[in-house]
């Protein structure tokens, strides 16, 4: 008694020693994210026509647009994308992980049953029937014979074994804990996937209407540029120009028509993009909608932004939840210096006799409880310790430069926005001056003030402008995607 209570308390001292030196709090510490300068964006929006103040941007965030073509892609994209498909078979495979963890928690019962031939040695140790009689040159004495044990035999067994892990300092609760906030993280992912697979068919989608536009506009330009490099062909052989007009003409003409090569080609990489995203047979249609005559949709722009920020980005939540699993593998690291404790045991049935099998002399059986406290590992303990908790600091940082990043997406996307629309309007004034001004034109050369060689500068200065004011539209459109994406989209952490 007084050797077992000197080996208790013993244990218990190098228990306290052990764990005493690896229970460090992790060094990183959260960055809080800057509400004051978001909060006074989202004010000085307020009373800006080009946003709508809402609670949250809607989960289909896309309807905004009122496109029922897009609406129809994105819807596509999003059941059929193999990408989304492979981030939602990560949560199986996360959540099949967990279970094999959970496991760890209950009892493992097994049964086993064996049917072993056998045949022992006669000349062995163990004596068998019909080996009594002995060499008298034998230098030992025998052992009696034990006519009992036959040299061949069949043996049965039939066993229940049972082991269990009672997780005292609850290693395996807490490596389910961490496997669990895998799962979590796994599940923002494919939220994430999901808003980045959304967004991607959306800005192919405007990017190839804004081509569609662009490619009418420079076939009116390299049409407008032919007729006048005619003229000015004409006027050459007239003597009225130089070679010098003519092959300013031809440059332009030239240029034209390299312009609209290159937006030809862009439409052709752009529609095998977005049939791509839509993982079908690349032989779906895509219409052309003249996006020029779409209206601009009102963004919706949270109220309590600053206050929502965080829950609404999936890539944030993502990144909470591998936080918290790497605190429960501190915790798991800390429980290696802990002895584990299990209990084994085994019972059934065992016999050379099969008609003896089940009877109750036949039974035999074995329980443990086993103990075992690392001493000495080569510093692999504290290794595993130090591993988890600079995993720990490291996903903290990760976090911190996601709140950065999230903070400057969200003031750059507002700011941009209202750069782009401004020049979008911009660009509108001016094609309404151009237009008049070729309007004014054809009126001087209809009473023989003009030449023909205005009416097609003129023309070509209009378009020149309808062409900037489709880019402009374009990246106003690219700009409120942007800014969906900086938001987190429609994502919901609660749902």
């Amino acid at each position: 008694m007084r050797y077992s209570k000197v080996r208790s308390f013993s244990l218990l001292l190098l228990f306290t020693v052990f764990t005493g030196c690896y229970t460090r709090q992790a060094s990183e510490d959260f960055k809080e994210l800057p509400a004051v300068v978001l909060q006074k964006e989202v004010d000085e929006s307020n009373n800006d026509p080009l946003f709508e103040m809402t609670e949250w941007i809607p989960e289909n965030w896309w309807v905004i647009f009122d496109d029922e073509q897009l609406n129809g892609f994105i819807e596509t994209t999003l059941v059929n994308n193999p990408t989304l498909q492979s981030a939602k078979t990560k949560i199986l495979l996360a959540l099949t992980t967990a279970d094999k963890v959970r496991s760890a928690l209950y009892p493992t019962i097994t049964w086993n049953a064996d049917l072993q031939r056998e045949k022992l040695s006669e000349t062995g140790v163990l004596p068998v029937s019909g080996t009594g009689s002995v060499s008298s040159s034998a230098l030992l004495p025998q052992a009696p014979v034990a006519p009992g044990i036959p040299v061949y035999f069949t043996q049965y067994e039939t066993a229940l074994n049972i082991l269990y892990d009672f997780d005292l300092w609850g290693k395996n609760r807490n490596t389910l804990r961490a496997a669990l906030g895998e799962v979590q993280s796994a599940i923002a992912d494919e939220a994430f996937t999901r808003l980045s697979l959304s967004l991607a068919v959306a800005e192919v989608y405007f990017q190839l209407q804004a081509d569609y536009e662009q490619l009418r506009i420079l076939r009116e330009i390299h049409e407008n540029r032919e007729q006048y490099f005619e003229l000015v062909k004409k006027r050459v052989q007239y003597n009225l120009d130089d070679n010098l007009i003519f092959y300013a003409a031809l440059n332009n003409l030239i240029a034209a028509k390299q312009a609209l090569l290159v937006t030809e080609a862009n439409i052709a990489v752009g529609e095998n993009q977005l049939r791509a995203y839509l993982a079908g047979d690349f032989q779906e249609e895509i219409c052309d909608i003249h996006i020029d005559q779409k209206t601009l949709p009102k963004v919706p722009l949270p109220v309590a932004l600053p206050l929502h920020l965080i829950s609404h980005r999936p890539d944030i939540i993502s990144k909470l939840w591998l936080i918290e699993s790497a605190c429960y593998k501190i915790k798991v690291a800390i429980a290696g210096y802990y002895p584990d404790i299990n209990l084994m045991a085994f019972g059934g049935f065992q016999t050379i006799h099969i008609q003896k099998w089940f009877e109750a002399k036949s039974t035999y059986g074995d329980i443990q409880l086993a103990t075992s406290l690392p001493i000495f590992t080569g510093g692999l303990l504290t290794a595993n310790l130090r591993s988890s908790e600079v995993n720990y600091d490291l996903q903290v940082l990760d976090y911190n430069q996601l709140i950065i990043d999230a903070v400057k997406q969200v003031l750059n996307g507002i700011v941009v926005l209202k750069n782009n629309n401004n020049q979008l309007e911009l660009f509108k004034h001016e094609a309404k001056d151009q237009q008049e001004i070729f309007r004014l034109t054809n009126l001087r050369i209809e009473h023989n003030i003009g030449s023909n060689l205005d009416y097609l500068n003129s023309e070509n200065e209009f378009l020149l402008i309808k062409q900037q004011e489709v880019i402009a539209l374009k990246n106003t459109l690219q700009s409120i995607l942007e800014l969906i994406k900086a938001l987190g989209g429609g994502y919901d952490v609660a749902q």
